[in-house]
């Protein structure tokens, strides 16, 4: 029989692709049709007069039939208002469609796990995009949902250690903006934090810029890069976007290129995708780094209490985190009600942060027997909510039914 494969998908708002593991554990992209042709475009069409769905080329092909709707920047579609059967139709079209492509370019090697990545992970997109792929059969242990800044991450960490042994730039520049991702391996005791920055560059540089003088284009790229590479040490710089595949961009090589390894491909978070479903889905290579980026907690949370006569802690969140799925509540019992002690732990900017609870006005009672329930939630990405409810003691006292609520935003 032949091997299961491992399947990563980019699902970006123009175009799709595929790259799946092979037996040496590497990615390798699927072409679709003709060699080096790796981009699906994301387009999906409905004729209401034969009741026929398509994707890809052949949705563009049809999409100028009389009764054809297209749909476009697919990703964008949640959120958007959309009818939810009807964006799940949409969706399931389309990724019925990645898929069948995969099986046909892998001579029919069954897909048993698939890693999707997209511009920015959100609750929508991570809930729409697990249904759909539960109704073509794969279950939520068998799909993950990243964003491209973790695929960056996970394609980086798995390259010669000398292209990250400082920090490591992402430029992307197409139709829809120009990006700059910085990522810093902050390394110390383990875990690592692998730290991801993104700046949107697109008031300073557009792809219409671009066409209609790629000399001046290429000047202010090349003195913000002057500028942005005496600010860090920058050791690798990735290049990826339609915009670095027109003619021109001397002044800027001639800036970055200077003692550092430099990069142009459009296949590098797809490929990021694939390593990153290998190391979801197979024995972890790098389970000693923490991924922090836009859409995961970037501090971890602890709360002080003493275990056995000894001082220690427990962990409430960790940095690396889908923000809104950071929760967590623990019960214990309180020698006296009087405060409840937190820290907040950067270990990116090496901080430490203390705060407390002021539980004061909850009732009197003999040391250790007030129980306590602490409910911790993040309510948006840079800010958290603790709270923590009297239990009483069993039979010997009942509840009070008083609550201890705080919110903290983080700076």
């Amino acid at each position: 029989m032949a091997k299961e494969l491992i399947l990563g998908i980019d699902f970006s708002r123009d175009y799709a692709q595929l790259a799946y593991i092979d037996h040496k554990g590497n990615p390798q992209s699927v072409s679709i049709g003709t060699a080096d042709n790796y981009l699906i475009p994301a387009v999906v069409c409905y004729n209401s007069e034969f009741n026929e769905w398509s994707a890809g080329d052949e949705a563009l092909n049809k999409g100028s039939l009389v009764n054809s709707q297209l749909y476009r920047d697919l990703p964008l579609l949640y959120g958007g208002g959309m009818k939810k059967e009807k964006l799940h139709q949409i969706m399931v079209v389309f990724f019925s469609y990645l898929i069948k492509l995969a099986v046909n370019e892998c001579n029919g090697r069954l897909i048993k796990n698939i890693l999707v990545t997209v511009e920015e992970v959100t609750p929508a997109i991570l809930n729409g995009l697990t249904e759909v792929l539960a109704g073509l059969g794969y279950g939520e242990e068998d799909v993950k949902i990243i964003s491209h800044s973790e695929s960056f991450v996970y394609y980086t960490l798995n390259q010669n250690k000398d292209i990250w042994i400082n920090k490591v730039l992402f430029l992307e520049l197409n139709r829809h903006g120009f990006t700059c991702r910085r990522l810093e391996v902050v390394k110390g005791k383990e875990p690592h934090v692998a730290d991801v920055a993104v700046e949107d560059l697109s008031d300073m540089l557009t792809m219409e810029m671009v066409e209609k003088d790629g000399d001046a284009a290429d000047r202010i790229l090349a003195d913000y890069m002057d500028m942005l590479l005496k600010k860090h040490v920058v050791s690798g710089i990735y290049l990826s976007g339609e915009g670095f595949y027109k003619e021109g961009w001397q002044k800027t090589l001639q800036i970055i290129c200077r003692n550092r390894r430099v990069f142009k491909g459009n296949n590098l978070i797809v490929k990021g995708a694939a390593y990153g479903a290998k190391e979801t889905f197979l024995p972890s290579t790098l389970d000693s780094y923490l991924i922090a980026c836009k859409g995961r907690t970037r501090v971890k949370i602890t709360m002080a209490l003493e275990y056995k006569g000894k001082d220690s802690n427990i962990t409430l969140s960790n940095i690396g985190d889908y923000w809104y799925n950071a929760r967590s509540k623990v019960e214990c019992i309180m020698e006296k009600p009087t405060q409840a002690v937190f820290e907040i732990q950067d270990l990116i900017a090496h901080t430490r942060e203390n705060f407390t609870l002021d539980l004061r006005e909850f009732p009197q009672r003999e040391p250790n027997t007030t129980r306590i329930e602490v409910d911790f939630k993040y309510i948006d990405e840079d800010k958290f909510e603790i709270q923590i409810r009297d239990l009483g003691f069993g039979e010997f006292f009942e509840s009070s039914g008083m609550v201890v609520k705080r919110e903290i935003t983080i700076q």
